[in-house]
């Protein structure tokens, strides 16, 4: 028992390690292109999911109305998204992501990916085959809890 408290704090600490990383990450790309990291994640997300109302917004971010509005403001002053008004219910706002938000997310997973293929270069395929099927497995208990 006492062994797989230990490796469990061991890989608790990587995962920690692992998350710090990459968070870093994601702020230095968001500092790139003049926004913050939950703006960042905000962006992402429409560019992944596309137009979504601001109640969607804020179910996905798990963030109060107000937060998700502010957000939303600052991308669309920033010129990466549109707020369009439904046209049967004009209290419903869908937001769009606008081209020269397409293209800063797109340049920054091309950027993330750039990194990861550096980071993962040293493994053979045998390796990577493995990290990913232990990945892959993690995740999916991860979710369904």
């Amino acid at each position: 028992m006492i062994e797989n408290i230990e490796l469990t704090s061991h890989l608790d600490q990587l995962f920690q390690k692992v998350c710090v990383s990459l968070q870093k990450q994601r702020n230095q790309l968001a500092e790139k292109i003049g926004i913050s990291r939950q703006q960042f994640d905000v962006l992402c997300l429409i560019y992944e999911k596309g137009q979504m109302t601001m109640g969607e917004l804020c179910k996905e971010i798990m963030s109060a109305c107000s937060t998700a509005t502010d957000l939303a403001d600052k991308l669309e002053k920033a010129g990466y998204v549109e707020r369009i008004r439904e046209r049967r219910d004009r209290r419903v706002v869908r937001l769009n992501i606008l081209p020269e938000g397409r293209k800063a997310i797109k340049d920054a997973i091309e950027q993330r990916q750039d990194h990861l293929k550096r980071i993962i270069s040293t493994y053979d395929q045998a390796e990577l085959t493995k990290i990913i099927s232990v990945l892959e497995t993690m995740a999916h208990k991860f979710e369904r809890e």
